[in-house]
């Protein structure tokens, strides 16, 4: 073909004939066929490319490469987009088993994880059951006392834990207590105090505010503190109510 080099010494008798288009075409054919079987490489390459290869070979060259399979696979692979393609499998079979094994050099730290999760998960469940118990224990103990025979209980429990706090004061002054002894046994003591106070007031208020809401249900109506009996700090009563009183002064008295 025109272009192509002279591959005769000079003054030998040229052999070369054309090849037939008919079979030029046919052979083309089985090549192209060839080479999409070959691990799908020909779909990825430049086949004007690599038929450039194939125009300078007579009949008997071409037929020999249909016939003897490796050489065409030679010829295959020594095309620059076969190179080109093997180099990028190369680097993603590295890239692969890289990251194959990151994956399992984790995986220990994965399974004690999973472990991790899976006691929590357990621990979660039993705090849930016993959530549940609890709650059914305290229904059913709100089911049997009226709303207004817990807030007397409250306010029972508030005026017996003044009335200790008050002994202690009285104890401590009369000089029958230390002072190290009496700060550790009067400050949490009257903090329990407030703050059941705190919340039995909560309480009547929060009973009020239903009583209101939907009318009283029983006889006994907390709108009002004047059904209470009230107590004066000092006199000999079981369980006064009077107003907090604050730190004793210890200065205040004789020792």
């Amino acid at each position: 073909p025109p272009g192509a080099p002279n591959m005769y010494p000079p003054g030998a008798p040229n052999s070369y004939t054309p090849y037939p288009t008919s079979q030029m075409n046919s052979s083309t054919s089985s090549f192209n066929d060839h080479l999409s079987s070959s691990n799908s490489i020909a779909s990825k390459t430049d086949e004007s490319s690599a038929l450039d290869l194939l125009q300078h070979l007579d009949k008997s060259d071409l037929q020999r490469l249909l016939d003897d399979d490796s050489k065409l696979k030679d010829l295959i692979e020594d095309l620059p987009q076969v190179k080109s393609l093997q180099l990028e499998h190369d680097d993603l079979v590295a890239t692969n088993k890289s990251l194959a094994e990151y994956n399992l050099s984790q995986q220990p730290k994965l399974e004690d994880l999973k472990h991790e999760v899976a006691n929590k998960y357990g621990i979660a469940n039993n705090i849930k059951t016993k959530l549940a118990e609890s709650k059914a224990t305290l229904d059913s103990f709100v089911g049997q006392q009226s709303l207004e025979t817990l807030l007397a209980l409250l306010q029972t429990e508030t005026a017996k834990s003044e009335e200790e706090s008050e002994q202690l004061a009285d104890d401590f002054c009369g000089g029958q207590m230390a002072v190290e002894e009496f700060l550790t046994e009067y400050i949490p003591k009257r903090t329990r105090t407030h703050l059941r106070r705190i919340k039995s007031e909560r309480f009547a208020e929060l009973i009020r505010d239903s009583q209101h809401a939907t009318g009283p249900t029983n006889s006994w109506s907390m709108t009002s503190n004047s059904d209470m009996p009230s107590y004066q700090h000092g006199h000999s009563v079981p369980y006064p109510i009077s107003a907090a009183i604050g730190m004793p002064q210890p200065n205040l008295f004789p020792r």
